[in-house]
């Protein structure tokens, strides 16, 4: 399993008409523990960006056993409007920036293990 931070950084209108192509690039976050969507260049999005982070999340979910939320960078009030009135809230963490974003991930959480750990004494 990957034990890094994805980015997955969208630009232009996210709607209808690049709805497949948005699903594509959001796979890329399925396997990510720490899995981070930057909006900064977004010029509009509509239910089609949120339903396809439901749907991310939902693989996630079914995929690595737990349903960790996403981290969205940049996104406008009114995205964050559209994830309270579909009661999607609790799929995703908004950030100003992708640092902020990043510093909040505990790798900790991802421990590693070293030779030490498992020489035999």
């Amino acid at each position: 399993m990957n034990t890094l931070a994805v980015v997955v950084a969208l630009s232009g209108d996210l709607d209808l008409e690049v709805r497949d192509e948005l699903h594509w690039d959001l796979a890329a976050l399925i396997e990510a523990p720490v899995a981070i969507v930057d909006m900064t260049a977004v010029s509009f999005a509509d239910t089609t960006f949120v339903n396809a982070v439901r749907e991310t999340t939902r693989m996630r979910a079914a995929r690595m056993g737990n349903a960790t939320r996403l981290r969205i960078v940049g996104a406008s009030a009114i995205v964050k409007r559209m994830f309270t009135i579909g009661h999607l809230q609790t799929l995703v963490d908004f950030f100003g920036s992708i640092p902020e974003a990043e510093v909040e991930w505990s790798p900790a959480v991802f421990r590693h293990i070293t030779l030490a750990d498992v020489a035999s004494p």
